[in-house]
């Protein structure tokens, strides 16, 4: 949208909602603030404090129902966005990315496994003597079989070639 219509658009809602209208109910209130949350939450540049304030502004209700309604695309994305160093089994399905992404607005990121090294000895100094006397030779690498059945490739079954 250019800035003209942008502020239009915007100018817009503001009348409707400072009119409040007798025609429109509480629900449709929040159906408008859950589509307009949904489309908060696909757009790209998100981070945690943006979502953290869109949760407040809207409610945890509206919020939580548009979260479940992501596909699981969509949910994997917005995790992404939010934590760039989750792992890919974190976020596989719809409802695994939807949790990820409630721990980390909550506050409570799992923390990855540290990962132990094991010590390595240091060798000692070996001749090359030595070095030629531990290393075995190399065994012959086992022939391939003969091809029972003949595969011509995909180019023999085209017609006309």
């Amino acid at each position: 949208m250019s800035g003209d219509a942008h502020k239009a658009g915007a100018e817009a809602l503001k009348s409707l909602l400072s009119m409040a209208f007798s025609a429109l109910g509480e629900k449709e209130y929040a159906a408008a603030a859950g589509l307009l949350t949904k489309k908060l939450m696909i757009s790209a540049g998100q981070t945690v404090e943006v979502m953290r304030a869109l949760r407040d502004a809207v409610g945890k209700d509206i919020f939580e129902a548009q979260l479940k309604s992501l596909t699981a695309h969509q949910a994997r994305l917005l995790a992404r966005r939010l934590d760039k160093s989750v792992p890919d089994i974190e976020v596989s399905t719809a409802g695994a990315a939807c949790a990820w992404i409630r721990d980390l607005m909550d506050g409570k990121t799992p923390e990855a496994a540290p990962v132990v090294e094991a010590p390595t000895e240091e060798p000692a100094a070996e001749t090359p003597e030595e070095t030629e006397a531990e290393t075995p030779a190399e065994p012959e690498a086992p022939k391939k079989p003969a091809s029972s059945g003949a595969y011509f490739g995909r180019k023999s079954f085209r017609t006309g070639n």
